[in-house]
């Protein structure tokens, strides 16, 4: 590895992973389970955190590129482009979600009714988001600093304070509303007689009921792997450390660690003061700070949160708007994506695709209208940016196991060990939550299930659909960097041998073995 190579620590890694992947926006959605989810937590992570971490750790210190590199370098230029593009479209569903948490946070400022208005929901989400994207406009610098500032202010200690007043609360002796008994570690839904699916309890019925019982718990997790994606963004300062081989599985174990302990402490404080069947998908966070600020006198605490919680969720936002985005800019000044597409302002920054971001975005905010139920309209956006992902995740795991066949001769700064198995665990853990996602939540009971699966069916194909209509288009106009460069974005970064080596060599194909 190149001495000027800058590195970090391997706490520091994981102290990004955990930044990459940490929210406090999706605990209500865990807390109506109490202790049922820790298991509803801790499952996703060893079948789902650790396969992502281990196998983006190899791929990200082998190959530039990130997603589309790793995707082109196994399948090809047209694969590659479809990879990143899809990624690009993920987080851009993703956006409304994570807004509509900052909509529901902001009505308890001025009036908590407004969080089950669609209407209010919508404005608040497109008012964020374009402010996010004049700030993304103004360079990398900018941003970096807002999205760190306001990841610590907005979800780092609000957690802590969620954890801290949840032990208050049972050492003062307060009632929970959640039991707290051996058997309840146990999820409700996998034991009971009715579909409680996206935190609401509510009885099926008709065709329903044939999705109850671990049917429904099933389903139920397929949201929580969201919740964990994101990892392989940090992958690629694996190369940093001084010893990746050593210090990489002591970095994910850590932040695995710490992400669970963000995820579930949290969860269940909500869940001692928040009853399950009150529970908001979007604004419970609120919900448990008013209950205990309220019973501990300190309701001038409610509102400081609140702001709080805004920044944390615009600090999200910020530090995706410019990531994914970059990455097609990259590609579309490669050939793939015609001139419009690659215009950049003053600084650098690729404006118009962060105007399509923000236009997309405007689109999917009308969903909260669209759909009266909040919580609804949240669970299909949710839906729908978790099988965009787990369709994404597939493809690199496959990557991984191709990329060890076809390019042995690639230095991994750090060698999965067991690849084939944390793959192949990945690629099934991911195949059955993508076809899990189809299961439709109780919200949409009125809804025909055939419908439901339809309208999924078409948000994966028809996002999916524009990358292979540029690509069959493409102009050789269009390629406005040297063929060398576009090549060396995704390239081996250590390439050590220029083909394959000979059978009984001692060369570095033997490290990925």
């Amino acid at each position: 590895m190149s001495s000027q190579v800058r590195r970090i620590s391997w706490l520091t890694l994981s102290f990004m992973m955990v930044a990459a992947v940490a929210s406090i926006r999706s605990l209500p959605t865990m807390a109506v389970y109490g202790l049922g989810s820790v298991f509803l937590y801790l499952l996703p992570a060893v079948v789902f955190f650790i396969p992502v971490a281990l196998v983006a750790a190899e791929l990200g210190t082998g190959w530039n590129g990130g997603m589309y590199g790793w995707v082109k370098q196994a399948f090809g230029d047209k694969l590659g482009f479809w990879a990143i593009w899809y990624q690009w479209i993920q987080v851009v569903v993703w956006y409304p979600i994570v807004l509509a948490f900052a909509a529901d946070t902001f009505a308890f400022l001025i009036n908590p009714d407004l969080a089950k208005n669609g209407l209010f929901t919508a404005v608040v989400i497109i008012v964020l988001y374009w402010i996010s994207t004049f700030i993304a406009l103004n360079g990398l610098n900018s941003l970096s600093k807002l999205s760190s500032w306001f990841m610590i202010a907005g979800t780092l200690f609000p957690a802590a304070v969620l954890i801290l007043l949840g032990i208050a609360w049972l050492l003062t002796g307060h009632k929970s509303e959640a039991p707290l008994s051996l058997g309840a570690l146990i999820p409700d839904i996998f034991k009971s007689t009715s579909t409680i699916v996206a935190g609401h309890h509510r009885e099926a019925s008709d065709f329903w009921k044939s999705f109850e019982g671990l049917l429904g718990g099933l389903v139920l997790l397929v949201g929580n792997f969201l919740a964990f994606a994101g990892i392989e963004m940090n992958a690629i300062h694996a190369r940093s450390l001084s010893n990746p081989q050593k210090q990489m599985p002591k970095a994910i174990a850590l932040a695995a660690l710490l992400t669970v302990l963000i995820f579930v402490p949290p969860t269940l404080a909500i869940s001692f003061v928040v009853p399950s069947t009150d529970t908001s998908l979007t604004a419970g966070v609120m919900q448990a700070y008013s209950e205990f600020f309220q019973r501990f006198n300190m309701m001038w605490a409610i509102k400081t949160m609140a702001v709080l919680l805004i920044f944390g969720a615009l600090g999200g936002v910020l530090t995706w708007t410019a990531g994914p985005s970059a990455g097609l800019l990259m590609v579309g000044r490669a050939g793939m994506l015609p001139p419009w597409w690659q215009k950049t302002n003053s600084k650098g920054v690729q404006q118009n695709i962060l105007f399509v971001q923000a236009a997309l975005v405007t689109v999917l905010a009308f969903f909260y209208v669209i759909i009266p139920n909040v919580s609804a309209a949240f669970w299909m956006l949710s839906a729908i940016a978790a099988q965009i992902y787990l369709v994404i995740y597939i493809f690199m795991f496959r990557s991984a196991l191709k990329l060890r066949k076809t390019q042995p001769h690639v230095k991994r700064g750090f060698v999965c060990p067991a690849i084939e198995f944390w793959s192949v665990l990945g690629i099934i853990s991911s195949a059955l939550a993508l076809l899990l996602g189809f299961v439709p939540p109780t919200q949409y009971s009125s809804m025909s299930p055939v419908l439901y699966v339809g309208i999924m069916l078409a948000g994966l194909i028809l996002f999916a659909i524009p990358p292979f209509l540029f690509y069959a288009n493409r102009k050789r106009e269009w390629q406005v960097i040297p063929p060398e460069e576009a090549a060396k974005n995704t390239a081996p970064l250590q390439d050590l041998v220029p083909a394959p080596v000979e059978a009984g060599s001692t060369s570095s194909d033997v490290q990925v073995n």
